[in-house]
C-alpha cells in the first residue's frame, strides 16, 4: 500500500532524469501540470485508468468463470485455480488490492494539487475556475469510493488513506486496517461529497459520457449499504470487526436493510433538470450491451473500439485466431425460466431452447444459436461437426457445449478482410442491478408486497419491472403466489443470476449471501452426438474439482502487504 500511495511523487518528479542535467528538461513539477490548461486534465483521467473492465480480465476469462454459471476453455489458465481453490496470499489470482490503491492515490494527488495550485484557463473567470476544480473533485470522490467499496467486498475492512501522503511519511507506515463499519461509513461520506460537487450529467455533457457523476455517486452508495446489510457482514457471534459489524442484532440488520433500500430508490427515481427520470431501462435486452451510450448504465469500464473479445469469445468458425474463452455452464442454463415464468425442470432437446426466457437466447450461444448475420454454430459432434464442436480443438471450442453470446457485436465479421471494430463498455453497475439490490432490500426489510415509505415500487414490482424488460408477457408466473420473505429472497437471486450473468456480480453475490456451497459442487456441461440421422444428448462433468472452503468469503490481504507492514492484519484462515 505505501508503495503505490508514494509512486505518485516519484512518477511525477524522477522521469527520464540525466546526472549531468542541473534540472531534467522533462521534470513534471504538480504545479507545472495543475496550472496549464494544456495539462491539469490528464492526471484527472489518469485517476479514471485504474477501474478493472470484465472482459476477459484474468487469464483471457470472465470472473464469473470461477462460479456456478461459468468455465474457461484454456486448460492452463489461472482462473481455474481460483474456482479449485488453490490460491493463497501470495497468489490470489484475483485482488484488487494494488489498483485500489493506485487509484486512490492519484485521486488524492489530483484533490490536493486542484485545491493547493492557481489554474489559468483561457476565457474562464475565478468562480469559473472555482466551480470546474469542485466538478472534478467531485470525480474524485467518486473514483475514492468506488476503490474502497471493490477493498471492502474483497477484503471487508481495509486501511483507510484519505490525504495524500508525501514519500517517506512515517504516518504511512503505521496504517492499519479499519474496521468494516468505518470503511462503510468512509464510503458513505464520499458518496455524499461526490454527490454534493456532481450534476446528474457528466462533465462536458454527452462528450464526457462515462465520467463519474451524482447518479454514480448514489449508486455506489447504495451498493455499499446493500454490501454492508447482507448476511456475510451481519453474522451473529462474530467478534471481529475487520470482517464485518459484531454480534449483529435483528433489530440492526433490519435497520441496514431500510437503510440500503432508501439509498437504491434514490437512484431509481433521480430525475434530471427537466423532470425525466435519469436512468431506464434500454428497451432490448439484446441491445444494451452494444448499444453506446445508453441510459441504463451508471458506472462502466470503456476501451477503445476493438474485435479483441469478439476474437476471444466468438465459436472458432467465427473467431479470427481464438475462440471459446469462457463458456456458461449447463447449471446457469438450467436457472433460465420457461417463457411464462415458470420453472424449468427438463426436457429434450428439442424443447431445451425453446420456450424460454428471451434471454437465454440473448446471453447463451447453444447447439444451432444464430449470430445474427455470421450464421449458425453448431456444438455437437460426430457426423458434421465443425471446429464448434464440443472440445473440438484444445483451448479454443466449446468444453460445456456452450458459448458466451452476451456483449459480442454481431457487425464484426472475420471472413472479411476488414472484419470491423466495436466499442465495448463493460457495466459495473446499471439500472436493473439496482433495481434488483431495490427488491432485495426492500424485501428484507419489509417483505415483498409492501411499500411502507412510499418509493413507489415493491420489491415484486421491482422484479417485474427487469423481467417485463427481460420480453416476458403478462402471462409471467414467476412471482404468482410469492408473498413471504424466503421464497421471494430466492426469487431474487435467481433473477439477478440470470440478468447480471457473466457481469462479476454472481462472483461476490454468492460471496455475501453466504451461499459459498453452491461453489463447492462440480459444473456440467451438455454432450450432443449426431450419427446419421440420430442425435443423443447426455449431460456430463465438466469440472469435478471445484471447490470452496469458509475463508473464501474474504479475499487474503496480498503477502508482501503484511510482510512489509505487520501491523495490516491477515483475514481470518489465510
Amino acid at each position: 500500500m505505501k508503495k503505490y500511495i508514494n509512486m505518485a511523487l516519484v512518477t511525477m518528479m524522477l522521469s527520464s532524469c540525466h546526472y549531468m542535467d542541473e534540472q531534467p528538461y522533462d521534470w513534471a513539477q504538480p504545479v507545472d501540470v495543475f496550472s496549464m490548461e494544456a495539462s491539469y486534465e490528464k492526471p484527472i483521467t489518469q485517476a479514471y485508468s485504474y477501474l478493472k473492465g470484465g472482459f476477459n480480465r484474468i487469464s483471457d476469462a470472465f470472473l464469473d468463470a470461477a462460479t456456478d454459471d461459468g468455465m474457461s476453455t484454456v486448460n492452463a489458465a489461472v482462473i481455474h485455480l481460483l474456482s479449485r481453490g488453490y490460491i493463497t496470499s501470495s497468489n490470489p489470482v484475483e485482488s484488487c488490492w494494488d489498483a485500489s490503491y493506485q487509484g486512490i492515490r492519484q485521486a488524492l494527488f489530483v484533490q490536493k494539487n486542484l485545491a493547493e495550485i492557481d489554474l489559468v484557463l483561457n476565457n474562464k473567470n475565478a468562480e469559473d475556475v472555482r466551480a470546474i476544480k469542485n466538478v472534478y473533485a467531485g470525480e474524485m470522490y467518486c473514483l475514492r469510493a468506488w476503490y474502497e467499496f471493490d477493498l471492502l467486498r474483497h477484503y471487508g475492512g481495509y486501511p483507510i488513506v484519505n490525504r495524500f501522503y508525501s514519500l517517506g511519511d512515517p504516518e504511512l507506515s503505521q496504517k492499519q486496517r479499519s474496521s468494516f463499519a468505518d470503511c462503510v461509513a468512509s464510503i458513505i461520506s464520499l458518496c455524499d461529497s461526490a454527490a454534493g460537487y456532481l450534476e446528474v450529467t457528466p462533465t462536458g455533457g454527452t462528450g464526457g459520457y462515462g465520467r463519474m457523476t451524482k447518479g454514480a455517486a448514489l449508486a455506489i452508495k447504495a451498493k455499499t449499504l446493500v454490501m454492508a446489510a447482507s448476511p456475510l457482514f451481519n453474522q451473529q457471534g462474530n467478534s471481529n470487526a475487520l470482517t464485518g459489524y459484531t454480534n449483529a442484532s435483528e433489530a440492526e440488520r433490519k435497520t441496514r436493510w431500510e437503510a440500503a433500500a432508501e439509498a437504491c430508490a434514490a437512484v431509481i427515481i433521480l430525475k434530471n433538470a427537466g423532470g425525466a427520470a435519469v436512468y431506464a431501462l434500454h428497451a432490448s435486452y439484446e441491445k444494451l450491451f452494444v448499444t453506446s451510450p445508453n441510459n441504463e448504465y451508471i458506472l462502466f469500464v470503456a476501451a477503445a473500439k476493438s474485435s479483441g473479445l469478439e476474437n476471444r469469445q466468438f465459436p472458432p468458425t467465427l473467431s479470427r485466431t481464438l475462440g471459446g474463452g469462457t463458456v456458461p455452464t449447463q447449471e446457469l442454463v438450467n436457472a433460465f425460466t420457461r417463457a411464462d415464468g415458470t420453472d424449468y425442470t427438463g426436457g429434450s432437446l428439442n424443447s431445451q431452447y425453446t420456450n424460454r426466457d428471451p434471454r437465454l437466447a440473448a446471453i447463451i450461444g447453444f447447439n444451432g444459436a444464430a449470430y445474427g448475420t455470421l450464421g449458425s454454430v453448431f456444438t455437437r459432434i460426430g457426423d458434421g461437426a465443425t471446429a464448434d464442436g464440443l472440445n473440438a480443438t484444445v483451448d479454443r471450442s466449446t468444453n460445456t457445449g456452450y458459448y458466451l453470446k452476451k456483449f459480442l457485436d454481431f457487425n464484426i465479421d472475420f471472413s472479411k478482410a476488414s472484419p470491423g471494430t466495436a466499442f465495448h463498455l463493460f457495466p459495473s453497475i446499471r439500472l436493473a442491478d439496482i433495481l434488483l439490490l431495490y427488491a432485495e432490500s426492500m424485501n428484507e426489510a419489509y417483505g415483498p408486497l409492501l411499500d411502507p415509505r412510499g418509493y413507489g415500487l415493491t420489491a415484486q414490482a421491482a422484479v417485474q419491472r427487469v423481467r417485463t424488460r427481460a420480453g416476458f408477457k403478462a402471462n409471467d408466473q414467476y412471482l404468482a403466489g410469492v408473498t413471504g420473505t424466503i421464497a421471494m429472497r430466492d426469487k431474487i437471486k435467481n433473477e439477478r443470476r440470470v440478468e447480471l450473468a457473466f457481469e462479476e456480480q454472481r462472483y461476490f453475490d454468492l460471496r455475501r449471501w453466504m451461499d459459498g456451497h453452491l461453489l463447492n459442487q462440480p459444473v456440467s456441461g451438455i454432450r450432443i452426438e449426431q450419427v446419421g440421422a440420430i442425435v443423443n444428448e447426455s449431460y456430463f462433468t465438466v469440472d469435478a474439482l471445484r471447490r470452496f472452503e469458509s475463508k473464501m468469503y474474504l479475499h487474503p490481504i496480498p503477502l508482501r502487504e503484511t510482510m512489509i507492514s505487520p501491523q495490516i492484519l491477515q483475514n481470518p484462515g489465510w
